[in-house]
């Protein structure tokens, strides 16, 4: 299982000189399982009228170095049954993700691993990646062991092997570029046609592959950190896309930059990102990011992130399944704002205040939401989402609890809410907006005036491992809305907008509904009120021609009360669908035994256009296994009991809209 790294087990390694120059799918032995199969989302068009901020200008991008689950430093899996793994849920603000972190070359020995030069990006962070439009950037970091020169053969003809795989790697495994990171003293032949390399990949990628130089050697192969962008090291520009600059900036450093950029006609904004060290500083970096963002003025370039994995591994108990809400807190804080909520985003201290630097206290961060806008892809029909942040104590399907035990996967993550958490309190008092109080996992009030927390909840759901909780004290003078998602839906009259929640009695859900030509005020529909789970449909033929520019949720009463409502779904669907054909080819594959645990390999053929993922079930009595987008899966399961001879399988193919298919069936027989 994901814990014991079983040598029998699909995990993520690097790739060194003779790696790269033979590599192959076929000989590859894990290549199957580690690709991303879902497509790049295409991102809507900026509308300020529904920003947090307004004013906050959509130029600037954000580039989030980081690690992934961050568990398994070298033995990275796609998926696991731990809960108190790190899931990125702040897409809607980055730009270009990167992994960070190597991994040794496959065979290499555990207690002395060699790694190699290049690393890919899990494949599950790249499916969500994709799904919320953000571009995944696979690691390239020397020195490592080995002789670079090995890297640099070139043919007669002037290609480089090495380069040409990188490309095909990338095609293969599905994501969009490479990182690069070249933090060591390189002979100056050697950095030449280390230049050269990245030229001929660059001129072999597809259009939309992204590589980014990290400030690290100049031209002529000195290790020089000059953190910024001048005249020095600009030619490997010429070579890359962007440029991210090291960490200890400068307003002097931060102009030159910018000057540089559109001295040589590029874009300041597409082509340079200056990097926050957040892994190191935490909240309190030494220098600060206003710097490029100067309060009432321009942003000066990009921004880029290191670390931002630190809001898990400095948390108190941050491996204990128990205490994640502090790590859910502290990422809110990270993303959101001091207070958890992107509308009043801003530090609560002076940068320069004269104490001693605390990287834990996040009062001293404004919060990325503060100087980057946020993004949607929700540009089309359907959009659903079932609150699934991608990991839970338990694997819930129609409502029912179809799994128990803790499970992790991003690959399965909903596009989860653009804003996290954006609430304002109506009636009496209602000034107050989400900030420091309390919840199972959730912005909460800062005074009376918002008495409610909103936070995912892990404890019920309706499909998947969460949903989303609006909680506490509401009473009749007052009610809160909710802004959740920034949309771009035009409505031609067939669609339809359905809810799925857990209600509390007495206690009223709306879901409202923002359009473009009024952005000013929201269009309430209700939502249903009854405890258990339950579905209220509306059809948008009223709205027929306008265009949805956010989605809400409004919760209120008629009497005192304690407010609970879960919403398990919220869909927003065209025409209705065809529920998928039954999964074809579906094969065990092979079936593995090591230690107490049996490792069950299953394919079958993936159907490219209809199917959202695959279910897999147990096929005598509908208990969940698995979920996935893709044609391959590793089933982990306890060794059977001897009397315990074959383990009947289900494959289900699941719509966008929640339809399914008829399953297909196999039989895995225990290994003798």
């Amino acid at each position: 299982m994901d814990d014991d790294h079983s040598s029998v087990r699909p995990y993520m390694h690097g790739y060194d000189a003779a790696a790269l120059k033979s590599w192959s799918p076929g000989t590859d032995r894990w290549a199957r399982h580690f690709r991303s199969r879902v497509p790049l989302a295409p991102r809507i068009a900026p509308f300020p009228a529904t920003q947090a901020h307004p004013d906050l200008a959509t130029g600037p991008r954000l580039m989030n170095l980081t690690y992934d689950y961050d568990d398994a430093f070298f033995t990275a899996c796609k998926y696991g049954d731990a809960f108190a793994r790190r899931l990125l849920r702040f897409w809607q603000y980055s730009d270009f993700y990167g992994s960070w972190h190597g991994l040794p070359v496959d065979g290499s020995p555990v207690d002395d691993p060699a790694h190699g030069l290049v690393n890919l990006p899990n494949p599950a962070y790249t499916d969500a990646a994709h799904r919320n439009g953000v571009r995944s950037l696979g690691c390239w970091f020397w020195p490592r062991s080995g002789d670079f020169e090995d890297y640099l053969e070139q043919r007669a003809d002037g290609s480089f092997p090495v380069a040409d795989k990188l490309v095909e790697m990338a095609a293969y495994f599905g994501f969009d570029g490479y990182f690069v990171n070249h933090e060591a003293e390189t002979p100056t032949g050697q950095a030449a046609r280390l230049h050269d390399l990245l030229r001929s990949l660059r001129e072999r990628a597809p259009e939309g592959f992204h590589l980014q130089w990290y400030d690290t050697i100049t031209p002529h192969g000195h290790l020089d950190y000059l953190n910024h962008l001048n005249t020095v090291n600009a030619p490997w520009l010429d070579v890359s896309d962007s440029f991210f600059a090291n960490y200890w900036m400068t307003s002097e450093g931060v102009e030159t930059s910018r000057a540089t950029a559109l001295k040589l006609g590029r874009d300041p904004y597409a082509t340079v990102f200056h990097g926050t060290e957040n892994e190191q500083f935490g909240f309190d970096p030494e220098y600060d990011p206003r710097l490029l963002f100067p309060p009432g003025e321009a942003a000066r370039t990009s921004w880029a992130l290191f670390g931002s994995h630190f809001v898990k591994e400095l948390a108190p108990r941050h491996d204990d399944p128990d205490a994640q809400d502090e790590v859910f807190r502290r990422e809110r804080r990270y993303w959101s704002g001091p207070r958890e909520d992107p509308t009043r985003s801003g530090r609560l201290l002076p940068h320069d205040r004269r104490t001693p630097r605390d990287r834990d206290d996040h009062r001293a961060w404004d919060g990325v939401a503060h100087h980057i806008t946020e993004r949607s892809v929700i540009g089309s029909f359907p959009f659903v989402t079932r609150f699934n942040t991608g990991h839970g104590r338990a694997f819930f399907l129609d409502g029912r609890r179809a799994a128990d035990g803790d499970w992790h996967n991003a690959s399965v993550q909903d596009i989860l809410p653009t804003w996290q958490f954006w609430t304002r309190a109506e009636g009496v008092g209602a000034e107050g907006t989400g900030a420091d109080g309390v919840g199972a996992e959730g912005a909460g009030p800062e005074g009376a005036g918002a008495p409610l927390s909103v936070g995912f909840d892990h404890e019920l759901a309706y499909d998947g491992g969460s949903s989303l909780l609006v909680s506490g004290p509401l009473g009749p003078d007052g009610a809160m809305t909710v802004p959740l998602y920034k949309t771009a839906l035009t409505v031609t009259g067939a669609e339809r907008l359905a809810v799925t929640a857990h209600g509390t009695d007495g206690v009223d859900l709306e879901v409202g509904l923002l359009f473009q030509d009024a952005p000013d005020a929201f269009v309430w529909l209700a939502a249903g009120s009854a405890a258990g789970w339950h579905t209220t449909t509306h059809g948008l033929g009223t709205f027929r021609g306008r265009t949805i520019a956010a989605v809400g949720l409004r919760v209120s009463s008629r009497r005192p009360t304690r407010c609970a409502i879960r919403i398990g779904e919220l869909a927003l669907l065209g025409p209705e669908f065809t529920p998928p054909a039954p999964p074809e080819d579906f094969t065990v594959d092979e079936v593995l035994a090591d230690g107490e645990s049996v490792h069950v390999f299953l394919s079958w053929r993936l159907t490219g256009h209809g199917v959202r993922h695959y279910d897999l079930l147990r096929d005598d009595d509908g208990s969940w296994l698995g979920r996935i987008y893709d044609d391959v899966y590793c089933l982990s399961l306890p060794a059977p009991a001897a009397s315990e001879t074959v383990t009947r399988l289900r494959l289900v193919a699941v719509a966008p809209d929640g339809s399914r298919s008829a399953p297909a069936t196999a039989e895995a027989h225990r290994p003798r």
